[in-house]
Order: C-alpha cells, then sequence, then structure tokens
C-alpha cells in the first residue's frame, strides 16, 4: 500500500469511529432519559377512591407532550366507572419550576357515570378541561425519574 492510501484508510476508520461512538452516545442517552415516566397517584375525597396511572411522554425540544390518565373511580369502595383520557401540554419553566398547560384533553373511553364534574373531585383542572394550567416543581432523581413537588411538599415520583 502506498502512504496515501494507507493515509486514506486510516482517515475512513477514524471517521467510522468517531460516527459510531457518537450514534452508541445518542442511543445509550436515549434509553437512559426515555422522554417518559410513569407515577401511580391513589387520591381519597370524602367516600370517593380513584386509582390512576399517569403517564407523561413529552418532548424535549418542542416544550410538549401528552399525559394518560387511566384508572378505576370508586365511590364507598364499589367501582363506579373508569376514567381514560389524554391531556395534550405544553409548558414553560423556570430553573426547576414549569407551568403545564393544557391544550386538549381527550376522552379515550366515553364512560358517563363519571362526569367532569366527579373527576375535578380527584384531579386538578388541568387534567379535565383544555386551557388550565398547573405548576409544578420537577426535582430529577438521577436516571430513575423525578419528584413533581408542589412547594416543598412531594406530590408523586415519576419512574422512568
Amino acid at each position: 500500500m502506498t502512504k496515501k492510501k494507507t493515509a486514506a484508510l486510516c482517515m475512513l476508520l477514524f471517521v467510522l469511529g468517531g460516527a459510531s461512538g457518537y450514534y452508541y452516545h445518542r442511543q445509550s442517552e436515549r434509553m437512559l432519559d426515555p422522554e417518559k415516566c410513569t407515577a401511580s397517584v391513589v387520591v381519597y375525597y370524602k367516600d370517593v377512591r380513584a386509582n390512576m396511572t399517569l403517564d407523561f411522554m413529552y418532548t424535549l425540544e418542542k416544550r410538549t407532550g401528552v399525559v394518560a390518565v387511566s384508572g378505576t373511580y370508586y365511590h364507598n369502595d364499589k367501582p363506579l366507572g373508569v376514567i381514560r383520557q389524554d391531556v395534550a401540554y405544553t409548558w414553560t419553566e423556570n430553573k426547576d419550576n414549569l407551568r403545564f398547560h393544557s391544550t386538549r384533553v381527550h376522552k379515550v373511553t366515553n364512560d358517563a357515570a363519571i362526569s367532569d364534574d366527579l373527576l375535578n373531585d380527584v384531579l386538578p383542572d388541568f387534567y379535565v378541561y383544555p386551557n388550565k394550567t398547573i405548576s409544578y416543581t420537577i426535582l430529577t432523581q438521577g436516571h430513575r425519574g423525578f419528584i413533581f413537588t408542589v412547594g416543598k411538599r412531594p406530590i408523586f415520583f415519576c419512574a422512568h
């Protein structure tokens, strides 16, 4: 081999090594921060209990997302109906403080037994009605997930 061919081959291997390293880094970063988290929440209000799962899916670059709310609504420990709706949202942030704004609420199940008024007893307006806001302080817990707080009071843990 000539010196030019050897230099070209070395340069090609160097570029391929750098590109594959970058690709591996992006994939491992995506696995560690999948841009989604899940929280299990149980809410009690008088003789009502709601067992819910909040699945937050979001895009950091666009600052948009969808939270899927699903669960069961109980009245006097008897199931009254099923909760299943998706809330599209945008957010603004100031350090760890995020202000979520609901842009659309899509009811996946049309359970007539659970009206918006009943849902409003166990969920903030943000999760029930469009064009409502809610503010959280979100603290990262390494690669395990996030703690959502209001003031200094933790509300729920959202795991990756």
